[in-house]
């Protein structure tokens, strides 16, 4: 009696064992199955237009049954992502957001991220918002050489610890500049004027953004916050050329983050056949002559990147954390 239970115990554990092994394979792959995609921003903003614009071409060019948007807001994309992070990693649930936006949350210590973003999976990039420092005509500033030179505090106008102003604390260390922040402005709008009035230096904003004013001659640019320089300014330097050489893997972690800016991930362990389905799927949809044209007709630009390339994007902006984490947190004290 006791052999024949050992027998079925073992029978039991083989039996158990296959049919384990059977889903996992059957969950490898994301063909003919149904794709929830996590997008924790608000239901009509541009992230929410971008997935809805991409996730039919993801799930053409995958061979998934289906890619459905679902929107879950709150915490500053942090509730979203914190689903995702426990979500089975399958690849029938993927997420889409800021990835700067994650970084720095983590970074400056957020007590409601659960997730941690150098484990998650990333997957490629829709498109990315370069991003400049402009100064008003009344700093007496002109040129990146400037900031160096600069013999008092760089008064800087911000609307919150946003992205921007964690940028312009990193830029400011890294440039080897006083900085003087002056909170509770109210959105992109009210910076803009406090600069142009002569109440700030400068601010962080989106190129685009920014193009009006400098084309009035309100402000100029002096500095390009990404890898590369900006097209339509091509005199205008990176960050990366102008930090102190002590400072290039501070700056270059924070030119790389804001590359990342609309970009999908999957939660950690993430399959390696999903991972390279999913990667595959994303690429080929940029590539889609058909979601060219709508995104051209949405005016919702296409900037791609590969998942390779973003996730080692993540490994450099982690190496570098440890000169970055105690500048955040300094600032933060600061306005507190």
């Amino acid at each position: 009696m006791k052999l024949r239970r050992q027998h079925l115990s073992a029978l039991a554990l083989v039996l158990i064992t296959g049919v384990l092994s059977l889903g996992a394979a059957e969950a490898a792959s994301v063909r003919g199955e149904r794709i929830t995609l996590i997008v924790p921003n608000s239901a009509g903003g541009l992230m929410a237009r971008y997935a809805q614009m991409i996730a039919p071409y993801i799930a053409k060019h995958s061979g998934a049954d289906q890619v459905r948007v679902r929107i879950m807001t709150g915490g500053g994309n942090i509730r979203g992502t914190n689903y995702l992070w426990f979500s089975d990693p399958d690849g029938s649930t993927i997420g889409f957001t800021s990835i700067p936006s994650l970084i720095l949350a983590q970074l400056s210590g957020s007590e409601a991220v659960q997730f941690d973003t150098t484990k998650l999976v990333y997957l490629g990039r829709a498109a990315t918002e370069p991003r400049v420092l402009t100064v008003g005509v009344h700093s007496g500033i002109e040129t990146a050489d400037d900031l160096l030179r600069l013999n008092r505090p760089f008064v800087y106008p911000s609307q919150g610890t946003d992205e921007d102003f964690y940028s312009m604390v990193v830029l400011a260390a890294a440039l080897g500049m006083e900085l003087k922040l002056i909170m509770g402005y109210d959105g992109n709008a009210d910076t803009s004027m406090a600069v142009i009035r002569g109440d700030g230096d400068g601010q962080i904003t989106a190129w685009r953004a920014s193009l009006g004013v400098i084309e009035a001659g309100d402000e100029r640019p002096v500095l390009t916050l990404g890898t590369e320089r900006y097209a339509p300014y091509p005199d205008i330097p990176t960050v990366t050329e102008a930090a102190l050489p002590e400072s290039k893997d501070a700056v270059q972690a924070i030119a790389n983050m804001l590359d990342m800016h609309r970009g999908f991930f999957g939660p950690p362990g993430l399959d390696p056949q999903a991972t390279q389905e999913l990667r595959t799927a994303i690429s080929a949809a940029f590539e889609d002559p058909d979601l060219i044209a709508e995104s051209q007709r949405q005016r919702l630009p296409l900037i791609p990147s590969d998942g390779a390339t973003e996730q080692g994007k993540i490994q450099q902006i982690n190496d570098a954390s440890a000169v970055i984490v105690p500048i955040l947190k300094a600032a933060l004290e600061r306005i507190r």
